[in-house]
């Protein structure tokens, strides 16, 4: 519970920095969600996910979590994004723990096969004249692939490309269709495959103003054709 209250805190203090000047802005969400879904997995069931982006002008620093209310999984992640036109580069960090884990938990541990850190560059595309998106992320550490013993051996530099459209109507919101593709092996497939696809996802969401409260709501219908399964979440929150 102690990083509920932590988040909440830091959330309520970037408030007022909202309008806090030219080519400075703070930004921030909220969302309660019956589900994490990610690139075709399912990584854990209801909770609590506040996100808050510090913008400089073309670049953002953005820390969002994931807290699940059973508190058997939680995930801190940082991402540095600078952007150029239609492309985006990102640089993120994510960290992310399960309560069975073994061993005692320390976020500042990056040491091959001892972290629960996996760090990732990523290039993203969303062109300015076509409803069009073409997303690239690839591992950088953190994600090994095993030995015949289990043991973690070479890092896997897996990747994962997401191409999408959408549909934006000011009074209707946002419909969106992706699809994403495990590239080189990785823990997408079990280090399995070279390339396979693994997240179809068809995604609604709409901003609902309620007089000085903005109300994010939205719903996502995700299936994965490698391991033949699906996975529905819906979501709804505030922001500042």
């Amino acid at each position: 519970m102690r990083y509920f209250g932590a988040i909440a805190a830091m959330i309520l203090a970037c408030a007022p920095l909202r309008a806090a000047g030219p080519g400075f802005s703070v930004d921030g969400r909220v969302l309660l969600s019956s589900a994490y879904l990610w690139r075709g997995d399912r990584v854990c069931g209801t909770h609590f996910n506040p996100d808050v982006c510090l913008n400089f002008g073309n670049f953002t620093i953005e820390n969002y979590d994931y807290l699940s209310f059973d508190g058997q999984y939680k995930e801190i992640d940082w991402d540095l994004s600078w952007k150029a036109g239609d492309f985006t580069f990102h640089l993120a960090d994510y960290y992310a723990r399960y309560a069975s884990d073994p061993g005692k938990e320390n976020f500042f541990n990056w040491k091959k096969g001892q972290t629960n850190h996996v760090d990732e560059i990523a290039l993203v595309y969303d062109s300015s004249l076509f409803p069009l998106t073409a997303k690239w992320f690839t591992f950088f550490w953190g994600d090994w692939i095993p030995d015949s013993t289990g043991a973690p051996d070479r890092l896997s530099l897996s990747s994962y490309l997401e191409l999408g459209t959408y549909y934006k109507s000011e009074k209707w919101g946002i419909c969106s269709l992706a699809l994403g593709a495990s590239v080189l092996k990785g823990s997408y497939t079990n280090y399995s495959r070279d390339f396979a696809p693994i997240h179809l996802e068809l995604k609604y969401e709409k901003i609902l103003d309620a007089g000085s409260i903005r109300i994010p709501v939205g719903a996502s219908f995700v299936v994965n054709p490698y391991n033949h399964s699906c996975y529905g979440a819906a979501w709804a929150g505030f922001e500042f």
